[in-house]
């Protein structure tokens, strides 16, 4: 195991954090209900997103888990939230920084005529992310989606309902939304077109408004030049596990569709939308670390953005009692992996700092270091 005093301290305390969740005092509570009201204090619509978005020292965001939405794996952990006169502090096995807390806008929760609007939008950070389908064409056992959403409920939904919610993340009155994210379930071929809608409209509808696609690159779903032409911002291609022993075990849709298929089709988005626009996530502890970091290389040379993402088990999942990586191996697969991106040619993403908070990235330090867009509101 290799590990660095290069690290500062909050960025060491994000692997922990990552590992092991976080405690809430009870004058962080008090506090945290202050700045939320009656809402949520977490976004907590899929696993990577189901603890506290927090700011630590050095411009590191951490999503930390709770007890609350991951008691399969947040026990007694050592590390807490506590808050005091000079506000949020972390703590825990001998490391501390002080904390800044993102409260979540005021629309989630909302209704309108048409539903819930978390069930269009969800905001993490400064970033909203649509989900234009209900359930998903492909099961992977790491994803609750369809295990909250079995696949009898797939379906689409209103274009105009998404475009409504949208404007709702974008102009929500405590937390707006700087940028977005066109993502959530796989769709079958017959809502090909409709999905394309989709992308048409929130990119000519908002315009000067940086809008991702995050999708699997099914074969004619996506016309990149067009795309391209609308203003797309960045595309993900996501390929979680590298290992074709352990796709074929947990992400059996995908493995089916082949791994060169993947990394062919970021090589061809990178030549069509150019350097740094075409991202990549593996998902860390859910195969060896050497297929990850071979992934990452795979990633680079292909002129695609690598994005390591902790294995997080869902409650919901088959894969509920799996442990999630341990602080020791995010920290070194973080390292390794950097220096395997830096040889590819690359570096490890995603580049927007609160967009890092359930990644294993760093942005530089520094009150307004990397922000590409107006910093959330935090307290």
């Amino acid at each position: 195991m290799r590990m660095s005093t290069s690290l500062s301290v909050a960025q060491r305390l994000k692997f922990q954090l990552l590992a092991e969740g976080i405690g809430i005092s009870p004058a962080a509570h008090a506090a945290l209900v202050e700045s939320t009201g009656e809402r949520a204090l977490t976004p907590a619509d899929y696993a990577s997103t189901s603890g506290l978005i927090l700011e630590l020292d050095d411009n590191v965001w951490v999503n930390a888990p709770i007890g609350t939405h991951n008691p399969n794996f947040v026990g007694e952990t050592p590390f807490i939230l506590d808050h005091g006169a000079d506000g949020f502090l972390v703590h825990g096995e001998g490391l501390a920084s002080p904390a800044r807390f993102w409260p979540p806008p005021t629309y989630h929760g909302q209704s309108a005529s048409f539903g819930p609007l978390n069930n269009f939008v969800v905001t993490h950070g400064d970033r909203a992310r649509l989900s234009p389908m209900r359930g998903c064409a492909m099961v992977c056992t790491f994803c609750n989606i369809p295990y909250d959403d079995p696949l009898d409920v797939y379906g689409t939904k209103p274009v105009d309902a998404l475009l409504h919610a949208t404007r709702a993340a974008l102009t929500d009155v405590s937390q707006p939304a700087q940028h977005l994210l066109i993502s959530g379930g796989t769709p079958k071929r017959p809502d090909f077109e409709f999905l394309r809608e989709v992308y048409r409209r929130v990119l000519t509808e908002f315009p000067g408004v940086a809008v991702d696609i995050m999708m699997v690159p099914l074969p004619g779903l996506f016309n990149l030049p067009e795309l391209d032409k609308l203003g797309l911002n960045e595309i993900s291609i996501n390929l979680e596990l590298f290992s074709a022993e352990y796709a074929a075990d947990i992400m059996r849709h995908k493995y089916n569709q082949g791994l060169d298929f993947y990394l062919d089709f970021i090589e061809e988005a990178a030549a069509v939308l150019g350097p740094g626009r075409v991202r990549s996530m593996l998902m860390v502890g859910l195969e060896p670390m050497e297929a990850t970091l071979a992934g990452v290389t795979a990633i680079g040379e292909r002129g695609g953005v690598p994005v390591l993402s902790p294995f997080r088990p869902d409650p919901a999942t088959p894969l509920r009692d799996r442990k999630p990586p341990g602080a020791a191996e995010l920290e070194e697969t973080y390292l390794r992996a950097t220096e395997a991106a830096a040889r590819a040619g690359t570096v490890l993403g995603p580049d927007c700092p609160p967009c890092t908070h359930n990644t294993l990235s760093f942005t530089p330090p520094g009150p307004d270091a990397c922000y590409r867009y107006s910093q959330p509101v935090m307290v």
